[in-house]
Parts: C-alpha cells; structure tokens; sequence
C-alpha cells in the first residue's frame, strides 16, 4: 500500500514538472500579447557606441547614443508591416518573468521599442545584445535562440522604421 501511494506521488510530481515545463515553453504570440493591432504605435530606436575623441595628442573614447523617434498612424502601411514582422515571432517566459526581474543586461548597441501612446502598459523592447525582451511590463524570452533572433529582429524593425526596407513612412 505505501508503495503505490509513493509512485503515485512521484507520477504527480513528475506530470507536474512536465506541465510547468511545457507551459515554459509553450510559443506565446508577439502580436497577441502586445495588442497593437488597430491602434497608434509610437517607436524609438537608440543606437549606442563610441567615439574617438583627440586633444591635444591624446586619445580616448567617448560613449555616443543617438534616438529616433517615430509615430506611425493605426492602420498605415508602415505600422501594418511592423505588426507583420512581429507575428513571425514568439515569446515564452524565462526565470526572470518568474522572479520579477526588472532589468536586462548585455543589451548590446541597438534597442528598438514600440509602444502604445494611449496605453502605457502596451510595451516592447527588443535588444541587439541579449535573447531577452520587454514585453508589457515584464521580462521574457524571445523565441528559443534568442540572441541571434533579438538581433535581427532589432535591426529589421530599425530598417522598417528608417523606411529602409521599402514601406514608405
């Protein structure tokens, strides 16, 4: 008798890590989650670097950071093609989504954000640097090989916000 009662336990606790890792790593929508489907969308890009500097014979570096802002109209193309490239990703939550991380490191020297100016709990970031995103006020991870992924998604949506990629801003 205790020895059913004890594999039946440790089936439950094995079905219920596997349900927490299943719920882990379950893809969750970008767009979906964000919401911005239908409304103003107000954008940033901060690209970030150094700068040599010289005086009087000396050399060193100094930190540059240059923003752009944007605002795209509900609805116009160029907002249209921002929620297009999104809906190619997903997202799923990580430790810190847990714990109530409230910072991400090594974010790398391009950061994009999109956000809704009626609505400020509608907000994305992405980093160049780090897998990780600001995600409605939270951190999570953005889909499985994140830091790769992060990149080029940071640097697709800077190119479609410049009007680089051929939708007109």
């Amino acid at each position: 008798m205790a020895r059913k009662l004890r594999n039946g336990i440790l089936i439950l606790l094995a079905a219920a890590v596997l349900a927490f890792a299943l719920w882990m790593l379950w893809p969750r929508s970008l767009t979906g989650t964000l919401g911005l489907e239908g409304r103003e969308i107000s954008a940033s890009i901060v690209t970030t670097g150094w700068e040599e500097v010289r005086d009087e014979g000396n050399f060193y570096n100094r930190p540059t950071m240059d923003m752009e802002r944007y605002a795209l109209p509900a609805g116009s193309e160029q907002a249209l093609a921002v929620l297009a490239l999104l809906d190619g990703y997903t997202w799923h939550p990580c430790w810190d989504t847990l714990t109530g991380e409230s910072s991400i490191s090594g974010i790398g020297s391009l950061s994009v954000t999109l956000y809704d100016p009626q609505d400020t709990e509608r907000e994305f970031d992405v980093y160049s640097g780090t897998g990780k995103i600001w995600l409605n006020g939270r951190i999570v991870r953005l889909d499985y090989f994140g830091n790769g992924t992060a990149e080029a998604l940071s640097r697709e949506l800077a190119n479609l916000l410049r009007g680089e990629s051929g939708v007109a801003n």
